[in-house]
């Protein structure tokens, strides 16, 4: 299934607000820089199971319509502030190669596993404005007491083995709490 241009992502944030766009284009593990900017960090998982990806996901995992792959979501929260909304998504016969360890991870970071193999490759960043219409805007919000009108989110493909792992980090407003390194 082809994607077409409304559900389209773009290879620069060139509208997200300054505070928000250092964040998004920030390359190293987000794990290490939030705990750098908090004194307690910590991984809330609230979904895992074999569910639809969403649509503007299938054709970068090559998964067709009805498919099922492994969903994790999570919040990754600062001082107890949930201040992203992590996604990410695989195959599940990609769960007995490569990603084996990802549905055991629990409230530890993929980020940690993924910045500490040194074969794991990613892809640059592709960027996207949510708006309240795209699936994991709802999904990101459910913590929220002030729903935004928009939410800004990145996400790229990681592989190992040529296999592929999609995670879509999307960047809540108590993010710009954070102090951003200058």
């Amino acid at each position: 299934m082809k994607v077409n241009a409304p559900s389209a992502w773009h290879p620069a944030p060139v509208c997200a607000p300054v505070d928000i766009r250092w964040w998004l284009r920030h390359r190293d593990s987000l794990t290490r820089l939030l705990q750098a900017h908090s004194e307690h960090f910590r991984v809330e998982p609230v979904f895992q199971a074999l569910a639809a990806a969403c649509i503007d996901e299938l054709a970068i995992m090559n998964l067709r319509w009805g498919v099922r792959a492994l969903v994790r979501e999570v919040y990754l929260r600062c001082d107890d502030m949930p201040v992203v909304f992590a996604h990410s998504v695989v195959k599940p016969a990609h769960l007995q190669g490569a990603w084996r360890g990802l549905s055991r991870l629990g409230n530890q970071s993929l980020g940690t596993m993924l910045f500490t193999n040194p074969l794991i490759r990613r892809t640059p960043f592709e960027y996207k404005q949510l708006k309240p219409h795209h699936p994991l805007f709802a999904r990101a919000c459910e913590q929220l007491s002030d729903r935004p009108m928009s939410l800004w989110a990145r996400r790229s493909l990681f592989t190992l083995q040529d296999q592929p792992l999609l995670v879509t980090e999307v960047f809540l407003p108590a993010i710009r709490q954070l102090r951003a390194a200058e």
